[in-house]
């Protein structure tokens, strides 16, 4: 199956067989903070194409700067225009759920920008939502704000002692 759209990487892998990839010619393009194992068993995260041009800009330009601060590879591929892109992040599995928070965490920044955008041009109804997120990431972080902004609040309307 050829993809619609590919992304660039540090690194180009390709798909070997069942859960296993291998790096595309020499190996020794990996970087040094990258070992091979890391290729077995990568975790997926689905994405609207929106968001990963929001995230990684126009056609993954960030995407190696992102791989080279998180210790992670990622392959982002777009396989068919009508749906949902693939990410897949390498790395050791709490890199791995890092990233993939990270990213859950940046769609919801980015969803009401998208969802403003479809107002100014109601005739792009061909976006999708989110098909996955880590639940967990996504309840935390509103709730670490609202929780702060409850104390900031609190704060702001008690009396400052006066000696």
């Amino acid at each position: 199956m050829v993809p619609f759209k590919t992304y660039k990487s540090l690194v180009q892998l390709k798909h070997k067989e069942g859960t296993l990839f291998e790096v595309v010619g020499d190996s020794s393009t990996l970087p040094e903070w990258f070992r091979t194992e890391y290729l077995d068993d990568p975790e997926t995260v689905y994405v609207n194409p929106w968001f990963v041009e929001a995230i990684f800009g126009k056609d993954g330009e960030y995407i190696p700067h992102v791989e080279t601060m998180s210790r992670t590879l990622l392959q982002v591929t777009h396989w068919h225009p009508e749906e949902d892109a693939e990410i897949l992040i390498f790395g050791p599995p709490y890199y791995q759920e890092d990233v993939s928070r990270m990213i859950s965490n940046l769609v919801n920044y980015f969803r009401p920008l998208m969802k403003q955008e479809e107002d100014i041009f109601p005739e792009d109804e061909t976006q999708c939502l989110l098909e996955e997120v880590d639940e967990a990431s996504t309840q935390l972080s509103p709730v670490r704000v609202a929780k702060s902004q409850v104390e900031v609040a609190e704060a702001a309307t008690q009396q400052a002692s006066i000696e």
